[in-house]
């Protein structure tokens, strides 16, 4: 009677391994923390939103997406690292981040390039780009989709800007990314790498004079609270880009990756279209907030100053920009 309820206990045990529960099923797949550094109302959080429950949806609930806004897991470049190191992350980078790893990447983001988000698309994914995807494999790194971030723009504490000699010796922010450093050098100013999140109290204290960012961003983090212009430069399509950790993709079965390409790609669509939309309204606001909106930016001397920075970058593969121009047709 005893080996007899050992056996069947034993057998019971061994089918509770090979035919697991509903739970345990879910608990194979790791849950994904999605962190990134713009506020909960942000468009990135609120595209973070969309995924987390599209994911949710498309796995029965397999798959689950916690949410990290505000720098909670460390700025962009921190929580790059973290996901390269094997945790289990989503996050929003800029191609310039990323150039970290694949230098090719920052000129997604070289000033003055792209004409509107389409020829930013049509680059994207096209096979030059799609092609260094295959370099981030040895970091961990799984490209999901680029989204346009917006229009970048650069703003003051108490300085109009219309030209380039009005920039000479301004303490600019930048992110801590080699392309944004040269772009503010081709401008004359002096480039200081700051995290985000420290910008609104480095322009409230004047250990800057300047920073550079979409209208919305500025927004965001209130920063037309200490800062009174902002100059319609237009200096960058910000393509950002949404990543994750390759180990967490493959520990995903084939169906859910197969999800995870489609709702990370509507997520990315519906991020672009929101802030496609939000870049004059945004303004609009900022000037209801009390910055003055300088319009009439000599555009073309900036952007004459900026063909210099590609020379900056001889670990690019050669003439990565004409190549890219000769795509878009000019």
């Amino acid at each position: 009677m005893i080996m007899k309820i050992l056996t069947v206990s034993a057998g019971l045990a061994l089918s509770a391994l090979v035919v697991p529960s509903a739970a345990q099923a879910q608990q194979k797949t790791p849950v994904l923390r999605f962190g990134h550094m713009n506020s909960p109302t942000h468009i990135v959080n609120l595209g973070g939103q969309r995924l987390k429950e599209a994911m949710a949806k498309a796995s029965g609930g397999a798959v689950q997406i916690d949410l990290f806004p505000s720098a909670q897991l460390g700025e962009n470049s921190a929580v790059l690292e973290q996901l390269t190191l094997g945790s289990n992350i989503i996050t929003q980078v800029g191609p310039g981040t990323i150039a970290q790893y694949v230098p090719n990447y920052s000129v997604m983001v070289h000033p003055f390039l792209f004409k509107n988000w389409g020829e930013v698309k049509k680059v994207a994914n096209s096979p030059l780009v799609k092609g260094w995807e295959k370099d981030l494999v040895k970091y961990n790194i799984k490209p999901l989709c680029f989204f346009n971030f917006g229009t970048r723009d650069l703003y003051t504490r108490n300085k109009a800007v219309r030209e380039s000699a009005d920039t000479t010796g301004l303490k600019i922010r930048v992110q801590p990314v080699a392309i944004y450093t040269e772009l503010v050098k081709s401008m004359g100013g002096q480039a200081t790498p700051m995290p985000w999140p420290e910008v609104y109290s480095a322009l409230s204290q004047g250990v800057i004079d300047a920073a550079e960012a979409p209208p919305n961003a500025v927004i965001d983090q209130k920063h037309y609270e200490v800062a009174k212009f902002y100059m319609k430069t237009n200096h960058i399509l910000d393509a950002a880009m949404l990543v994750m950790s390759l180990k967490a993709f493959k520990a995903l079965n084939p169906e859910q990756q197969k999800a995870m390409a489609t709702a990370s790609d509507a997520a990315c669509d519906w991020m672009t279209e929101e802030s496609s939309k939000v870049y004059a309204k945004s303004v609009a606001e900022l000037e209801k907030h009390g910055m003055t909106i300088i319009s009439d930016v000599d555009r073309p001397a900036f952007e004459k100053a900026a063909e210099s920075i590609q020379k900056k970058f001889p670990e690019w593969s050669p003439n990565l920009v004409a190549d890219i121009r000769k795509q878009l047709g000019r």
